[in-house]
């Protein structure tokens, strides 16, 4: 076993198999992945793994979105099925607070091309007819939201 090694990734869930998963792709190869037990045996395995493009961080969101667009690539990458699931996500606002951040959110959809806009109650009934929309001011939708797989990733960035 080696004693050194340029960079050591603790932990073999999903951020840990990321990380050196992008560092392999930048050509790092003296790297080592410490893991206690099993890959996923951490909090990865009972993550929810929702996936949504957007956030109050601008940084975030380039990395959210980046992500999204990376799990169906991988997949046909490694064959390790992600579970991908995307039938979109609705956002809502009751208060006028809400609804200016939702609203932010929007604008700063349109300005990294991301999927990411207003639809009104009759649409949002549609894509979610056993939701109650009563007392929403603002509802919006992003068709690219869903979840993945957390264990399915985690094996495939492996």
């Amino acid at each position: 076993m080696k004693t050194h090694a340029q960079v050591v990734v603790i932990g073999g869930g999903l951020v840990g198999c990321s990380i050196l998963y992008h560092l392999a792709k930048l050509g790092w190869s003296d790297v080592v992945l410490l893991e206690r037990d099993e890959l996923t045996s951490g909090s990865t395995w009972h993550a929810a793994a929702n996936i949504h493009g957007l956030h109050d961080s601008t940084n975030i969101s380039r990395i959210q979105h980046y992500t999204m667009n990376l799990y169906k690539k991988l997949e046909a990458e490694t064959g390790q099925g992600c579970g991908v699931f995307q039938p979109g996500s609705l956002y809502l606002a009751q208060t006028p607070e809400r609804e200016h951040q939702l609203r932010l959110q929007a604008a700063k959809a349109r300005y990294y091309g991301m999927n990411f806009y207003e639809v009104d109650r009759a649409e949002a009934e549609k894509l979610h007819p056993l939701a109650n929309f009563d007392g929403i001011r603002c509802i919006m939708f992003e068709p690219d939201g869903g979840n993945v797989d957390p264990s399915g990733v985690t094996q495939a960035y492996a």
